[in-house]
């Protein structure tokens, strides 16, 4: 089954500021770094294991550093708590035609609700904006709730596109009833 996809067009976005005393890091290409990244991601985007016959520094690799045109240390950032801890991180990837991408968007559980979801989405979308995007799509996943709302709000919609697994109307129409938002216009697949 696909993950689900949504589609920003434009790329107009309300600046969404960091809580007090957080900040952005762009990645470096430190061990330290990408151990944080590692350790991030494991709430909820990687396995608790490595890939096969693998370490999990694999994942990141596969992730990251063997992605379609995304450079680590441009478009890979960090959100830093006060005490110099990475909480949070995501990339925004910039393929042709003027497609920006969101990916790999994680944060620690420590820092959620705090509006750190909707900054690192505007951040995003800045760095993509001015990398010449003209619209920004990603993916997520149908359990991932308050992403989903974060993107919402943030002028993503809904993507129909095929999947011969599911029903991707279907799916959409329980994650909007599940997160109770107005309805949305769902758009077709770009």
């Amino acid at each position: 089954m696909k993950q689900l996809k949504m589609l920003k067009p434009g790329v107009e976005i309300a600046e969404r500021a960091l809580p007090d005393a957080y900040r952005f890091a762009y990645f470096t290409g430190s061990e330290s770094e990408i151990e944080d990244w590692l350790a991030i991601c494991r709430h909820g985007l990687l396995p608790d294991t490595p890939p096969a016959g693998g370490v999990f520094r694999d994942h990141f690799v596969n992730a990251i550093v063997n992605y379609p045109d995304l450079v680590p240390a441009r478009d890979l950032f960090f959100v830093v708590a006060p005490d110099g801890t990475r909480v949070a991180t995501s990339a925004g990837v910039l393929h042709g035609g003027g497609e920006g991408y969101i990916h790999m968007v994680a944060a620690d559980p420590i820092c959620r609700g705090k509006g750190i979801g909707h900054a690192m989405l505007w951040r995003g979308i800045a760095d993509l904006a001015a990398r010449g995007a003209t619209y920004v799509t990603l993916t997520t996943d149908d359990f991932r709730l308050p992403a989903i709302k974060t993107y919402l709000d943030g002028g993503f919609r809904p993507v129909l596109w095929p999947d011969p697994e599911s029903d991707m109307r279907a799916r959409w129409d329980a994650v909007i009833s599940e997160l109770g938002y107005p309805p949305v216009e769902y758009l077709a697949e770009v």
